[in-house]
């Protein structure tokens, strides 16, 4: 089997790739188990942007050993998939995973493949209840605390873009592994090879109901609306945990030799239970405010002002942008064709999110462009102290707005902070009722956040307008505030996945351990691995 790398082929083209690899490079000979293992984009010449390709082929061994003589951008390819480890013995074992998020699901899967029947419990809902509380929330309704963005089965990246990118190096394949799986259970088959491959709020939803109800068949057991709320141990071991149902408050007690902790980066009364029980330390975070485009604008500025004419199937166009001043600042979850939505999990507390379906198709782009918190800005008075501070910012947020998602134009909000700027404002063109999920209130935003943050984020947002040209000064929308971009918490554990309490596994996200979709998934494929082999 051979490998090409870097073959480019016009956007302008309506080639399929198959047939261009079989005439240029196979044009006489059979060829079979094709497969595209990336497929990028070369926007850098917005006059002939193309789309550039590595592929995997076999065919007849003399051909191969001619290509790889010929072509220094063909190399032997050896496919080297995942395989669970077998486990060491029959014994049966008690094992609790505490959250419904990607670490908590492919741990359990993992698990389950290994002949394991694992019990997962979350104080959210099933998926399709959750939908209806998240989708009666933006229109007005009652927050529950127990099922929104942020709680429920699929964890807070069910309601995102569902992006699926990571820079984890993993030879033995799990991610690809993770990437099978959710193709496996209802995803398209291109986010096997796109560069920056997403699901989508809407496929992954179905993707989350498919597995889970594959897993029961195969004997996982799952408890919703049943909140972890301590648990007992016997000479350094876990012994058994203490739930409870969310909603009839009624507690019982789950024996449990292996607790897997896949707590999402939200599960704030989790972590202030588990501080006086665990080793646990500040990580870093940041912090700053969802901002919103027209998508058209990023498009003609990534792909050239005459792309429309040029080019038929460009998808909505991404960004990345990084500042480094005094502090950091940078985009982070940027959703091409999606919406701004309330992702609060706590009453009288406010933040969002950004979110897109599969088409990405809403008109709007929005990112956050957060502000890096260091330590010297905590009062550190124990691990807790960023969560403190994310709470205090969200309840301000909250207030900002009566409630609802505080939002403000640009200009608007250089000129609350009396900040210097040299642009020439325009008319901003979003209409939030389009680009926003929840209820929303034009109001002064810099209240939000202390100066340092407010006067980063402006610093940044001028120099990203000399990046994207006009980034700025298109005058886009403000809504406030993103927290949560990631756990403010790390669950210290060793070499084995655990705890300073042997048989709890700290795991994901929320854990510290991961930030993504992706490598949350393979954080706890990682920790059910180290309880096979154990």
């Amino acid at each position: 089997m051979i490998k090409i790398d870097s073959i480019k082929i016009s956007a302008k083209q309506k080639i399929d790739i198959k047939e261009y690899v079989t005439s240029k490079f196979c044009p006489n000979s059979e060829i079979s188990n094709f497969q595209i293992l990336k497929k990028s984009l070369d926007a850098r010449d917005k006059s002939d942007i193309k789309y550039v390709y590595s592929v995997s082929l076999e065919t007849e061994d003399k051909i191969e050993k001619y290509l790889l003589r010929k072509y220094k951008n063909i190399s032997e390819y050896i496919a080297k998939p995942y395989t669970v480890p077998k486990r060491n013995n029959n014994n049966d074992t008690n094992i609790v995973i505490v959250g419904m998020g990607p670490a908590g699901l492919f741990a359990a899967l993992i698990l389950c493949e290994a002949g394991f029947k694992p019990l997962i419990i979350d104080k959210g809902k099933c998926v399709e209840e959750r939908i209806k509380d998240v989708e009666s929330y933006f229109e007005g309704g009652k927050l529950d605390v127990f099922s929104n963005v942020q709680f429920g089965e699929g964890g807070a990246g069910t309601f995102s873009d569902g992006k699926l990118n990571t820079g984890i190096k993993d030879p033995a394949g799990r991610k690809e592994f993770v990437l099978n799986t959710f193709v496996k259970y209802g995803a398209s088959k291109n986010i096997l090879y796109d560069s920056k491959p997403h699901i989508g709020t809407d496929v992954l939803r179905t993707v989350i109901k498919n597995l889970r109800e594959d897993l029961i068949k195969r004997g996982v057991k799952f408890l919703f609306s049943k909140e972890f709320v301590s648990f007992n141990e016997s000479n350094g071991n876990i012994k058994e945990i203490i739930i409870k149902d969310v909603y009839t408050f009624e507690e019982s007690v789950l024996p449990c030799e292996k607790c897997i902790l896949a707590i999402g980066h939200s599960s704030r009364n989790t972590f202030e239970y588990l501080a006086g029980k665990l080793s646990m330390e500040t990580k870093p975070f940041a912090m700053g405010y969802r901002v919103i485009h027209e998508q058209s604008f990023i498009d003609k500025a990534q792909y050239g002002y005459d792309f429309e004419n040029l080019y038929e199937d460009l998808e909505p166009s991404p960004y990345k942008l990084t500042h480094q001043g005094n502090r950091g600042v940078y985009s982070f979850c940027m959703c091409p064709g999606g919406y701004v939505v309330n992702a609060s999990s706590e009453e009288n507390k406010l933040c969002v999110n950004g979110m897109s379906e599969f088409k990405r198709d809403s008109g709007y782009a929005n990112s956050a462009i957060i502000v890096q918190i260091n330590k010297e800005d905590l009062d550190n008075s124990d691990a807790l102290s960023g969560m403190k501070m994310q709470r205090e910012i969200e309840e301000k947020t909250f207030h900002a707005g009566n409630g609802c998602i505080p939002i403000s134009e640009l200009k608007t909000f250089f000129e609350d902070l009396n900040s210097d700027y040299d642009l020439d404002f325009e008319e901003c063109k979003i209409n939030p009722d389009e680009a926003i999920k929840g209820k929303y209130s034009f109001t002064d935003v810099t209240e939000i956040y202390p100066d340092f943050i407010n006067k980063a984020f402006c610093e940044a947002m001028l120099d990203y307008d000399n990046i994207i040209k006009g980034y700025a000064s298109v005058n886009p929308l403000l809504a406030g505030a993103e927290t949560r971009s990631s756990s403010p918490v790390k669950i210290l554990r060793n070499e084995n996945f655990e705890s300073s309490i042997k048989g709890i596994f700290p795991c994901g996200e929320g854990a510290g351990y991961a930030g993504g979709i992706v490598s949350a998934a393979i954080d706890g494929m990682k920790v059910a691995e180290s309880i096979i082999n154990n």
